[in-house]
């Protein structure tokens, strides 16, 4: 199930009642809440956007997940032999 960011744009933090209703979407499950401004929720897009519409200074996007580089060094070609 895809995972979306809820950032709530207005003044203060959000508003308990719209963070109570988003916990109640069916099928909805929130992965993190521990801002008082953000949400992190693995929900169908649909339900999700439905109740956004309805709630004034909210915004979704989805998860998105970048892949790090390997920081550590390769070797490009092996050693020559020099016991020769």
């Amino acid at each position: 199930m895809p995972r979306f960011i809820l950032r709530f744009r207005g003044n203060g933090p959000a508003q308990e009642a719209d963070v109570n209703r988003i916990r109640a979407l069916p099928e909805a499950r929130v992965i993190d809440a521990s801002s008082p401004r953000m949400m992190l929720v693995e929900a169908p897009e649909e339900h999700l956007r439905n109740a956004i519409n309805d709630m004034p200074g909210w915004v979704m996007s989805p998860e998105q997940t970048i892949q790090l580089p390997d920081p550590r060094q390769k070797v490009l070609h092996p050693p020559e032999d020099t016991e020769s």
